[in-house]
């Protein structure tokens, strides 16, 4: 089993410093543009065949359960394939289970330039881990927004479609609360990594190309079965486009964290009533 990388530890970049300090002086909205401003000067693609191969997936657990999972983090600086370890770990039934990287921010990888060319990225390699078998896409944060939308895009571009998708405290997307819940929800991050561990300047302006082209983003009705397993500690109000609601004593990090395992049991126990096998 190949063990999730984490983002390796480097020297704060002036990026990150100015947002640190536009955090500690509570004027953290005041400089995130300069986050979609500079990502416009980075290089980025506009067509997934413009790529050397699909974005890189990472193996998180290995197992014989179906179907397969396959998670999508979300694209706030910091997130990635290592926070499904306890997750992926907590099934009872235990799934080959794998966690796309967003492109943009793998090391030197380029961003995408449109929302539907982001997409396309990773339906290749949505392909290309599902080999063929039935396979969930499963979503934190406004990854959960990325996997629905991804879902979508497979479906009505005749390619494997998914058998589900699952919401992991997805909060609504819609414009008006985006950017205070992005105040919070980055404020949020700098607080978890006073250390600068996981934050740094080349995912904070992968974070910006796509708080740029998410504002091509449009709601598309799902196909496929849809669970939002949403955190009663959450500030913010869950996306309500999932056909089950199920929700767990948690916040909106220790969902992964330390209460992954109810979080593992609520999606073991939808599976099957939602003919998701």
């Amino acid at each position: 089993m190949t063990t999730p990388r984490l983002m390796p530890r480097a020297a704060p970049g002036s990026l990150t410093r100015l947002l640190r300090q536009a955090h500690d002086a509570g004027r953290l909205p005041d400089a995130l543009p300069m986050l979609t401003t500079g990502s416009r000067f980075i290089p980025a693609f506009r067509s997934a065949t413009e790529l050397t191969g699909p974005p890189r997936r990472v193996l998180v657990s290995e197992g014989n359960a179906r179907p397969q999972l396959i998670y999508v983090p979300s694209f706030l600086a910091g997130s990635g394939p290592h926070q499904f370890v306890r997750l992926a770990t907590a099934f009872d039934r235990r799934a080959r289970t794998s966690a796309l990287v967003l492109p943009g921010f793998d090391r030197d990888s380029p961003v995408p330039a449109t929302w539907t060319a982001a997409l396309d990225a990773l339906a290749a390699t949505v392909h290309l881990v599902a080999g063929g078998g039935p396979y969930v896409l499963v979503g934190h944060s406004i990854g959960g927004v990325v996997a629905h939308a991804l879902a979508g895009r497979m479906a009505r571009t005749g390619q494997p479609a998914a058998r589900g998708v699952v919401l992991i405290d997805t909060f609504d997307p819609s414009p008006a609360r985006q950017d205070a819940m992005l105040d919070w929800a980055m404020g949020s991050v700098l607080d978890r990594d006073p250390d600068g561990v996981i934050v740094n300047d080349d995912n904070l302006l992968a974070m910006g190309a796509y708080l740029r082209i998410f504002q091509d983003w449009q709601h598309t009705h799902a196909t496929v079965p849809v669970l939002q397993v949403s955190a009663s500690a959450s500030p913010w109000p869950a996306w309500q486009v999932a056909d089950t609601v199920t929700p767990v004593a948690a916040d909106h990090f220790s969902i992964l964290e330390e209460h992954a395992g109810v979080t593992a049991e609520a999606i073991e126990r939808w599976l099957p009533t939602a003919g998701v096998r």
